[in-house]
């Protein structure tokens, strides 16, 4: 998949998506990039989705109506309309024709929602049946895939920490995210009760989910999700999935946070998975533009790791980013709502000195900052002649 466009898709009047390897999205709430990012997802997994809800005991009664509430969520029924078209690749993708199929591939794309944190309750991944049936079934899924992780063993055995947990992310990213998220904490399976359960260990105390910080409680079932992605070292991505969407990876985390989680992001291209972030973070989009302006200087690696603030010549991370800044391209896209609803733009130059407003604002994530600095000028400014 390259390409994906729809028209008439819930509020999204138009859209056309060329992917790169990271590609970014952005956009005010309720511009349509959950249920854009969820139909690519359905266009690519269709055959496993309606496999999954009919294992689960479901039934859509050859409604298509029915199947996207199911899938999408209750009041969603209606996102798709007789005028609503979608292709990917410009080969057209139809629900009703999906859903007659008698064959199609395994899962290809891995999405992380933004509704994660609903993933975990009393400090343990819900199964698919926890839901409500009414639940998206991206939320669903997810937290199913974590339920299955943990109860595979991780956190049991020698060395039984879930984090940090050797071999399944780099010690310097392990690191980052230890001094922004967790502060020296460990998380660990609780081992004093029958009960299982994922645990804060923060001295001599166990702090049980509930009472962690909203950031750490943000950020477990994220946490999760990479560990799923990445097996170990040894094996550089799960079998079969190609694509990774995290919607809003910046939720209740601090900005330090979102500058290491961006190096989880790196490896996971890297490791050979095209990635896409939908986001509301500036951060975000300050790193893409730095990473392309170092892509046209054709600069070394030694500035990422300057700019990570890693130790250089570390030969792993080396690799890393040798291979993002020589052989992977960044792309992002800007939900833009007009009268008749929202249309996306490319926006992927960011380029602060444009006159077109929605990169120079990199799809207004920076325009109250440039308001903001331009009244202060005026007030200085003003204030001194007087």
């Amino acid at each position: 998949m390259k390409n994906i466009k729809v028209k008439n898709l819930g509020q999204i009047k138009e859209a056309d998506i060329t992917l790169g390897d990271f590609t970014v999205f952005v956009g005010p709430q309720a511009s349509g990039k959950s249920i854009l990012l969820q139909v690519m997802k359905l266009a690519l997994d269709g055959f496993d989705i309606k496999t999954t809800i009919k294992k689960q005991g479901f039934d859509w009664n050859g409604s298509v109506q029915e199947f996207m509430r199911l899938y999408l969520g209750e009041g969603m029924g209606n996102v798709l309309t007789e005028n609503t078209t979608i292709s990917l690749d410009n080969k057209q993708f139809h629900v009703e024709k999906m859903l007659r199929s008698k064959r199609g591939k395994n899962e290809r794309l891995f999405l992380i929602p933004a509704q994660r944190v609903m993933s975990i309750s009393n400090g343990w991944p819900n199964n698919f049946m926890g839901f409500a049936y009414s639940d998206p079934y991206v939320l669903k899924h997810f937290s199913e895939n974590l339920r299955l992780l943990m109860e595979a063993g991780l956190g049991t055995g020698n060395g039984g920490s879930i984090f940090p947990k050797a071999y399944r992310m780099k010690k310097q990213f392990r690191d980052k995210l230890n001094e922004s998220i967790f502060f020296d904490a460990t998380v660990e399976l609780d081992k004093k009760t029958p009960k299982r359960r994922i645990m804060l260990s923060v001295g001599n105390e166990m702090l049980p989910y509930m009472v962690w910080s909203a950031g750490q409680r943000e950020f477990m079932p994220l946490l999760l999700g990479l560990y799923w992605l990445m097996p170990s070292q040894k094996l550089p991505k799960r079998d079969g999935i190609d694509y990774v969407v995290i919607e809003e990876p910046e939720m209740g985390l601090h900005p330090m946070a979102i500058q290491s989680l961006l190096l989880t992001f790196l490896d996971l291209n890297h490791r050979g998975y095209k990635v896409i972030v939908s986001t509301h973070s500036p951060v975000i989009l300050e790193f893409i533009w730095a990473i392309q302006i170092m892509q046209e200087m054709k600069v070394n690696e030694n500035y990422l790791f300057d700019m990570f603030n890693i130790e250089h010549k570390v030969k792993g991370i080396k690799d890393i980013f040798n291979d993002i800044l020589k052989n992977k391209d960044f792309k992002t896209y800007f939900f833009s709502r007009k009268k008749d609803g929202i249309y996306t733009r490319n926006i992927s130059s960011l380029e602060p000195g444009t006159e077109d407003e929605d990169i120079a604002e990199w799809g207004g994530l920076t325009s109250f900052s440039s308001r903001v600095s331009e009244i202060i000028s005026n007030i200085m400014a003003t204030e001194n002649d007087i």
